[in-house]
């Protein structure tokens, strides 16, 4: 819900602005594995424009994974024309999961931030398709815990704060794509 009223904002704000153009967005990668995703690109310049995207996802290829992600992204287009053709940019990740492998629970939260390209192919005057991919820096922290029957992390006294919350005892830093994929975008305005 939070995520919802940041992209109603942001849009009213564009708007207010007297942006060029918004378009809104879904990308299809992440859809295609169940893992539905809508979001908003609004000008904000002659050159470019700022991107948000957020997504969630239950139960992946069988597995059990829950997250829940916003992606904003700054993009400045080569072609001096807002979303049409070449781009790079500036992609940060929020981030917040639960899943198990290697007979592990990891639950936690992540940050990233990284570098983007892609390219934007139009279809029509309002219809285009995003080809995008991006590398960065993702910081973690989380709780880390064997995959035993019935236990549960969360209510462990002994992983237990003052304040009476779960103690994360991971932390790190990996270097990997936020985000892959492929969008189709509608221009509203």
């Amino acid at each position: 819900m939070r995520r919802l009223l940041i992209i109603i904002f942001i849009t009213s704000f564009a708007l207010q602005a007297k942006a060029q153009l918004l378009a809104v967005n879904t990308d299809v990668a992440m859809d295609a594995i169940m893992s539905p995703s809508v979001g908003v690109e609004i000008v904000m310049g002659k050159k470019s424009s700022l991107n948000i995207n957020g997504m969630f996802g239950k139960n992946l290829f069988g597995r059990d994974v829950r997250f829940n992600a916003i992606q904003p992204e700054w993009r400045i287009y080569m072609s001096g024309r807002p979303m049409y053709h070449h781009y790079c940019g500036i992609i940060g990740l929020l981030t917040s999961y639960k899943t198990k492998y290697d007979n592990k629970w990891h639950d936690g939260d992540g940050g990233g931030i990284g570098v983007s390209l892609g390219y934007v192919l139009p279809l029509t005057d309002r219809l285009s398709i995003d080809f995008h991919t991006s590398l960065g820096a993702f910081f973690y922290h989380q709780k880390e815990y064997e995959a035993e029957a019935g236990y549960d992390y969360d209510t462990d006294i002994d992983h237990i704060n003052d304040d009476g919350y779960p103690v994360a005892n991971a932390h790190g830093t990996r270097f990997i794509p936020l985000r892959i994929g492929i969008s189709v975008a509608y221009t509203i305005k």
